[in-house]
């Protein structure tokens, strides 16, 4: 076994995991997109569960690293940056992130959906751990723009804030054909997502007092 072969078993485990979803792709599956014997998965990897955190560093490892080069260049400017920058970093990060596979944004998001689901505490923790210095560093700057939000409504808002980043991800072909009967044009993804940044900005930024006036009439 090479280096080769540890290639070919993620590349393998992306594309299939692209098509099937992460539940649905077996280990047999993989091992014959990938052509290796059946034992080679545990015997690079160790395990399954491993070989989703190989396929996850692949997406992540890059990502946080062009964001960690982004809050480097903020501070030398030394001020707080606004949360466009912050909101346009991350864009800009998981584009740069998924470009080297024809299927990484669906992956990504795909891996996103599957470390949020009730049984992957394993994966979340990998995640955390392994990335917590990016993490940390943008929910830092973050809750500095944010100064009027209390702790449990900036981490509602965080989280709306990626769940908002899923429609243009993952429906953006069905939310381009309807772009197009109305418009006659279609925009990139690229595009598509660099227009969410001041709507993602602005939902940080709404009074917290209206939200929970409005929340208390509904209910």
């Amino acid at each position: 076994m090479t280096q080769t072969t540890v290639h070919k078993i993620l590349d393998a485990a992306v594309a299939l995991f692209a098509e099937k979803g992460f539940e649905e792709a077996s280990v047999r599956d993989i091992t014959r997109r990938a052509g290796v014997n059946l034992a080679a998965i545990n015997y690079h990897f160790g395990s399954r569960d491993a070989l989703v955190q190989a396929v996850a560093e692949r997406y992540f490892t890059p990502l946080c690293r062009e964001l960690e080069r982004r809050f480097d260049e903020l501070a030398a400017e030394r001020r707080g940056p606004e949360a466009e920058e912050l909101v346009e970093a991350v864009i800009l990060s998981m584009l740069k992130a998924v470009a080297r596979d024809p299927q990484g944004i669906s992956l990504f998001l795909a891996l996103i959906n599957y470390a949020y689901q009730g049984g992957q505490d394993d994966l979340r923790q990998f995640l955390l751990r392994r990335y917590a210095s990016a993490f940390k560093r943008f929910l830092f700057h973050l809750r500095k723009a944010m100064p009027r939000l209390s702790d449990d409504e900036f981490i509602w808002r965080c989280h709306f804030l990626l769940g908002t980043l899923v429609l243009p991800l993952s429906c953006h072909e069905v939310v381009g054909q309807i772009e197009e009967s109305f418009s006659q044009s279609r925009s990139n993804l690229s595009l598509t997502l660099h227009r969410l940044v001041p709507v993602l900005a602005a939902g940080l930024r709404a009074e917290a007092d209206m939200v929970n006036r409005r929340g208390e009439e509904l209910w």
